[in-house]
This record gives C-alpha cells, sequence and structure tokens, in this order.
C-alpha cells in the first residue's frame, strides 16, 4: 500500500494513474495534509542513508517545480534542507529566488544553518539586490554563519547600506564571524571589511583634555 507522503507527492507532481481510485474520487487532498506528509518526509531524513535521501530530494524537486501555494512551497524547502545531498543545497540556493518572502526568507535561515561556503554568492546576491529589507536582513545573518573571507566581504554590504536595521544586521554577523569587536561603531566596520583593520583614533587621556585647555 502506498504511504500518505506517497499519495501526496504522485498528487502534486500529477500522477495521472494510481490504484486505490475510489479515495481519489471521495477524499480531497488539502494543502494542509500535503504540508504535513512534506513534513513528515524531511522528519525521516535524518534516518535515511544517501540513496534514499537523494531519492527523496528528486521527488522533492519534482513537487516544487510546479507548486503555486507559497506555503507549501515553504514547507519543500524546510524538508529539503533536512537532506545531506548537493542538490538539497541548491534546491535551497534556488529558492532565494522564489517569488514569495517567506520562502526566500526561510532559505537564507537554512542554508545559514548548513553553513556551507558555495551558499555565500547567491546571498550576496540577495544584499546587493533584493527588494525586501526582511530577506537581506535574513541573508546578512546567513553569511555570519558561513566562515569565509568571502562572507566577510559580501557583508560589507551590509554595513554600507543606509538602512540602520541592516548596518546593525551586518555588523552583529561580523562580530560573531570575525571575533572582532568594534562596537556599534559603522565606520570602523566598514574600514574593516575593507582594509581588514579600521582606522579608530585613540581616545584622549584625561593629562591631554587639560594641556588642550591649558594657558601654559
Amino acid at each position: 500500500m502506498l504511504s500518505f507522503a506517497a499519495v501526496v507527492l504522485c498528487a502534486s507532481a500529477g500522477c495521472t494513474s494510481m490504484p486505490f481510485q475510489d479515495y481519489e474520487r471521495t477524499s480531497i487532498i488539502t494543502p494542509g495534509m500535503r504540508i504535513a506528509a512534506i513534513r513528515e518526509a524531511g522528519a525521516r531524513a535524518r534516518d535515511a542513508d544517501s540513496t534514499e535521501q537523494a531519492r527523496s530530494v528528486d521527488e522533492l524537486v519534482v513537487q516544487i517545480r510546479t507548486e503555486r501555494d507559497p506555503l507549501v512551497r515553504k514547507a519543500i524547502q524546510e524538508a529539503v534542507a533536512e537532506f545531506q545531498t548537493p542538490l538539497a543545497r541548491d534546491v535551497l540556493i534556488a529558492g532565494l529566488k522564489d517569488d514569495d518572502l517567506d520562502v526566500r526568507v526561510t532559505c537564507c535561515r537554512k542554508l545559514g544553518a548548513r553553513a556551507e561556503p558555495e551558499s555565500v554568492s547567491a546571498l550576496k546576491e540577495l544584499l546587493e539586490g533584493d527588494e525586501k529589507l526582511d530577506v537581506k536582513l535574513a541573508a546578512a545573518d546567513a553569511l555570519g554563519k558561513i566562515n569565509t573571507p568571502e562572507s566577510v566581504a559580501a557583508l560589507s554590504l551590509a554595513v554600507k547600506d543606509r538602512d540602520p536595521a541592516l548596518q546593525y544586521a551586518g555588523v552583529e554577523a561580523l562580530k560573531g564571524l570575525t571575533g572582532q569587536d568594534f562596537g556599534n561603531d559603522v565606520k570602523a566596520w566598514q574600514e574593516f571589511t575593507e582594509q581588514g583593520q579600521p582606522m579608530i583614533q585613540p581616545k584622549a587621556s584625561m593629562a591631554d583634555k587639560v594641556r588642550k585647555y591649558s594657558p601654559f
């Protein structure tokens, strides 16, 4: 007997012939049911061998290509993220161009959790060109979890942005990524991403301040 997950995946992929035709005629597969089946597949991914993981990702790829419901696409991306295969990463990267904001944010978060250097370029593109601040913030956070020089360079876009929220997100990401701490001095962080070291003026000592105002 086919599993419920298999029924859902086949229905989503447009299967024209299946056993249990009475089931199809008398039951409605709702988006909620499809999402539940997809999440079940993702939960099983941790215990699957490489061959099974590859097969499962292939099935999810077939589904997401024609899926119109953004909630279902989001669930697919969350399930895909559980699979440790190169194709799973590629699906998440492709999801960064999804029409739906929540799907793009989800893909950013999942790519950050995977922390794979291959994701840096695509996340950088979001900082450069995405129109939604929430997506840019998620991209900056994800880059802060990928420990490469390219991530630091990409985060320079965040700290140079005019939006204070994105500047802050870039600073926080860089703090965690580099171990450096220039406080919230955005200019210092900008110089750090450009040169590797900011030009910070030393604080004047009390003696210097007294001499400045002394007539002698």
